[in-house]
């Protein structure tokens, strides 16, 4: 089975004038057009030019409101006060995705500079693509041109808190770290209180502790979730399942492995009301998956904090690698924070401005060739547990007595 297929990144959305007047700006294939304040004039020419419903972000008495005109036309108008970044509760939040989900289009969409007009639309988009914030922010900056709340950066965070907390219980997440030898993070991410989780890349060794902290904060495994298929250590998908047969495993389809579910670029992994967008990231692996989740990516070995992971096993390719990292995860917002597999300095996270900065192979300016180059002479030791951990892996971690997967 697959799980709920859908493109991580929309299609650029491009701007294009049609025959709005000039000072607005038209997302055609969306049916919304952004305005700042218009002369009766400029009104007129987008009423002339098919507008189809209204929504104004100002107060009545600005002297710029259009209403009058707007509904002597017999255009639905309609106001929702988004004046500063703390409008933007979880109740206005409601009211626009609603106004843009179901307005009448061409629906123009109005404040005093477009900039505020902007956020409706990038909510209503992060919606219907199921986007999490840091891929519905770098959409709104792929745009052309790029949406105009961006450049205003305590709305750009107000955007953000809206597109991660809107109508949500708290999240839990914990990051966890294998004492058994393997450096590997497993990150538990759960629904808030009593809600589903998933648990990303767990370690044979440590399956009894994670779940004891699962049991002792009341959530419910839903899945257990691999990057890929590890040669640094044993998954410990198997022992969750043989201890919990409700839980399912899952794996990219391109590793080979077996898993209950085998997932690819596009599928979204759903628990409670979150999900994690599933980003293909090749290049360690034929099989390496990043999970985007709200403001975080965790890109298992595909980054690793001022490093990433070896390409000279397991069908690695440094051409592959430097292409899905620039493409899949360096495409994020800087701010996004970066979670990694394994860390080996006592560093737990990092973000992708960061990286793009700072890593000396995929970083600081590198080109491809650069960065082949550089991983063409690491000259790294053959893996001490690959010929023990692949062989398991490649059956979920399945052994003598467990239950296997479907």
């Amino acid at each position: 089975p697959r799980l709920n297929p859908r493109s991580p990144v929309s299609p650029i959305s491009t701007a294009r004038t049609m025959t709005f007047p000039d000072g607005t700006i038209a997302y055609d294939a969306d049916g919304v057009v952004l305005a700042g304040d218009m002369t009766e004039d400029q009104v007129k020419a987008c009423l002339a030019a098919g507008a189809n419903s209204w929504l104004y972000l100002n107060e009545e008495c600005n002297k710029a409101c259009p209403k009058a005109a707007v509904e002597a036309a017999s255009v639905p108008f309609e106001m929702v006060l988004l004046m500063t970044p703390a409008s933007l509760t979880n109740e206005c939040v409601d009211k626009l995705v609603a106004y843009v989900d179901s307005a009448p289009k061409p629906a123009v969409i109005q404040c005093s500079t477009a900039t505020r007009a902007s956020i409706p639309y990038i909510l209503h988009k992060a919606k219907t693509d199921k986007l999490p914030a840091a891929s519905a922010m770098a959409l709104a900056a792929s745009m052309t041109p790029p949406l105009k709340f961006l450049e205003k950066p305590p709305l750009a965070s107000a955007v953000k808190r809206a597109l991660i907390h809107a109508n949500r219980k708290p999240v839990i997440f914990r990051q966890l770290f294998d004492t058994s030898g393997s450096s590997t993070y497993t990150y538990l991410i759960a629904d808030g209180p009593g809600g589903e989780a998933v648990l990303i890349d767990p370690v044979l060794e440590m399956v009894d502790r994670d779940l004891k902290l699962i049991d002792e904060l009341g959530v419910k495994l839903k899945y257990a979730v691999n990057t890929h298929c590890h040669a640094d250590h044993v998954t410990g998908s198997g022992a969750i399942k043989a201890a919990r047969p409700e839980v399912r495993s899952i794996i990219a389809a391109a590793s080979g492995a077996q898993a209950d579910v085998k997932i690819g670029h596009g599928d979204r992994i759903e628990f409670g009301s979150m999900f994690l967008e599933v980003r293909a990231t090749p290049g360690h692996t034929d099989g390496c998956l990043s999970y985007v989740c709200d403001d975080m990516v965790f890109t298992g070995d595909a980054v690793l904090i001022r490093g990433c992971g070896r390409t000279d096993f397991q069908q690695g390719s440094a051409d592959r690698l430097y292409e899905s990292v620039h493409t899949q995860i360096f495409s994020l917002p800087d701010d996004t924070i970066i979670y990694p597999a394994h860390d080996y300095k006592g560093h737990r996270c990092s973000t992708v401005g960061e990286e793009k900065a700072l890593n000396p192979r995929l970083g600081s300016g590198k080109t491809k060739d650069e960065f082949i180059e550089i991983m063409a002479n690491l000259n790294l030791p053959y893996p001490k547990k690959i010929d023990e951990a692949l062989p398991k892996n490649m059956v979920c971690g399945i052994q003598e007595g467990m239950p296997t997967p479907a």
